[in-house]
């Protein structure tokens, strides 16, 4: 019998083994925020608890982080380690608050954003540019023979967005907002220098600007959207893939290959996803609230206007064009005010959440 027993135990560590998912853990001290993401190697179900001296990260799956322990020199979060086979255990330091996290799919990523203080002298060598948010760049989408959709009453994308962008633009400055607009007039303008412009203006926000189609003349209701390298549905995906062939005078075929895209993505964007959730849920409920718009939710999809952005970024579908009501409204210059101001507020609660975390 020994050596029956011998064999099934022999099998069962292997079995562990092999069904333990490998996780890639890497962090980031350099802003206000201690930032944690855990990419994992496919999909699992996580819970994150906030103990007493420690963040606990409990999935349903064994687990194989790459490294599996790990310090930091940092008053928030100070080390982690594999705790159990299906927990990491994050040490927290003197300076730690809280934490905020959440999800994104395709890879499956669990991003912890540890809240709290730093020595002063760790905030003169890291500033972080998003803390005052000086400038904002607003990306009124489409625009010259790129009209984006066009309405059942001819009214075109191209040319709701720029006035939407002025009347936002317009707001913005009372509030004490040096604001930018990648394009002031009706003219062509590739995707990649919209990024381009927010990123020479070392801008803390960007904001571009549409209107959705559907094929569904039901269809109605605003959608925000933050980049990721997948779509949240078949819509999203195909909502990018539409607003990704709009390129304006760029040839298409030289555009970077995906694989390049996502490298940028990961460089650019990693270290703002949280802030960039928090401002789509903070528009996407203002727009609500100010507007009676229906609520189609937060979304994640790779719009290609947002890939390379080194600030927080989102997209703003303010309502559906192909809808013959959701039109008529958009020729209203009192609706249109209030999709402005709605926006606008968004932008002032998203500055007084990051104060606030600070």
């Amino acid at each position: 019998m020994k050596p029956l027993i011998a064999i099934v135990l022999a099998a069962s560590v292997s079995t562990w083994a092999a069904a333990a998912v490998g996780v890639r853990v890497s962090a980031d001290t350099s802003g206000p925020s201690t930032r944690v993401v855990l990419t994992f190697a496919k999909g699992a179900s996580c819970t994150v608890q906030d103990h007493v001296g420690r963040v606990v990260v409990s999935c349903d799956t064994a687990l194989e982080p790459d490294p599996s322990t790990g310090k930091l020199d940092d008053t928030i979060l100070s080390e982690w380690r594999l705790e159990a086979e299906r927990t990491l255990a994050f040490t927290t330091g003197p300076g730690y608050r809280r934490v905020d996290s959440f999800e994104l799919k395709n890879p499956y990523r669990l991003v912890l954003d540890a809240q709290g203080t730093r020595t002063a002298k760790a905030v003169e060598v890291a500033p972080t540019a998003g803390q005052t948010l000086p400038v904002v760049v607003i990306d009124p989408g489409h625009g010259g023979v790129e009209t984006g959709a066009t309405g059942p009453g001819g009214l075109q994308e191209k040319d709701v967005t720029l006035d939407l962008a002025r009347r936002l633009k317009d707001i913005l400055q009372k509030q004490g907002v040096t604001v930018v607009l990648t394009r002031d007039d009706d003219r062509v303008l590739p995707l990649d220098d919209r990024t381009a412009i927010a990123n020479q203006n070392r801008a803390d926000l960007f904001l571009s600007l549409h209107l959705n189609a559907s094929k569904r003349k039901s269809a109605v209701g605003a959608e925000t959207y933050f980049l990721s390298p997948s779509a949240t549905d078949a819509d999203a995906k195909s909502l990018a893939a539409a607003e990704n062939a709009s390129r304006g005078t760029a040839d298409a075929a030289s555009a970077p290959s995906a694989g390049l895209d996502l490298i940028l993505w990961d460089l650019a964007q990693n270290s703002h996803l949280a802030e960039s959730s928090k401002l789509a849920e903070a528009v996407q409920r203002s727009l609500n609230g100010l507007t009676g718009i229906k609520d189609r939710g937060v979304r994640q999809a790779p719009f290609r206007v947002l890939m390379g952005a080194t600030m927080p970024a989102i997209l703003v579908e303010s309502g559906f064009i192909s809808n013959p009501d959701e039109e008529s409204r958009l020729k209203d210059d009192a609706y249109k005010d209030k999709i402005a101001h709605a926006i606008a507020q968004a932008v002032s609660e998203f500055r007084q959440q990051l104060a606030a975390s600070r």
